[in-house]
């Protein structure tokens, strides 16, 4: 029976990387319910503080949503806890002590709360991903789409159980390479001054799509394959 994250993902077909999509959207409603909703809530502030505030990539997506009360408030509690810690360092601590009590990335111990979310969603939608595949309808649409991303691809591959359905998808996979291959000789033909003159077609935007290809969505991963 087809349930609703099969029809998220289904739907996601149509934004590029499906698991990019869903990961960032599902990142975006938690931030906005945090903000709007939970911001003072006390366990949530102390699980905050004990991960030393946010990475530096969820900092600024949380930053563009706005509500600069919310956020005033979880970074006075932030603040207040690092000027205590630095206030605690006494005259014999070390350089290295001292060091890492000034930075809250190599004192932090848990990871971001966002990024622990993020991947719980991502681990949520690579499972709906496996027993979505085998589906016709699916599958149909799948071949039709821009694919997965070579980071989520390379993540849905380790967490499949069935070689026959990895073979399949790395035979999808690699079509969509070949085809991304074609599409980005032609536009950098067609840059070429003596062809300068045509007009560019659906290669236009393929430098684009190979970054997603490569890289995944913006925001998602901070590095590529």
């Amino acid at each position: 029976m087809k349930h609703t994250p099969y029809f998220n993902l289904l739907e996601a077909l149509k934004e590029g990387c499906p698991l990019c999509f869903l990961v960032k959207k599902a990142a975006h409603k938690l931030m906005d319910s945090f903000l709007y909703e939970s911001v003072n809530d006390s366990a949530i502030r102390k699980e905050i503080i004990a991960s030393k505030g946010f990475c530096n990539r969820h900092a600024w997506q949380l930053q563009k949503l706005g509500d600069g009360l919310g956020q005033a408030i979880v970074y006075n509690d932030l603040i207040e806890r690092h000027l205590q810690e630095l206030t605690e360092i006494n005259t014999s601590a070390s350089l290295k002590e001292l060091i890492k009590k000034v930075s809250p990335k190599k004192s932090r111990k848990k990871i971001c709360m966002f990024c622990k979310q993020e991947k719980d969603a991502e681990e949520r939608y690579l499972s709906v991903f496996w027993e979505s595949f085998g589906d016709s309808e699916f599958n149909a649409q799948y071949k039709n789409s821009f694919g997965l991303c070579l980071p989520h691809l390379s993540a849905a591959l380790k967490k499949s159980k069935d070689m026959e359905l990895s073979k399949e998808l790395t035979a999808i996979e690699s079509k969509k390479l070949e085809d991304l291959i074609t599409e980005l000789k032609e536009y950098k033909r067609k840059h070429d001054y003596r062809f300068s003159r045509e007009k560019l077609g659906k290669e236009g935007d393929s430098w684009v799509r190979a970054i997603e290809k490569f890289m995944g969505k913006k925001g998602i991963y901070e590095k590529g394959v």
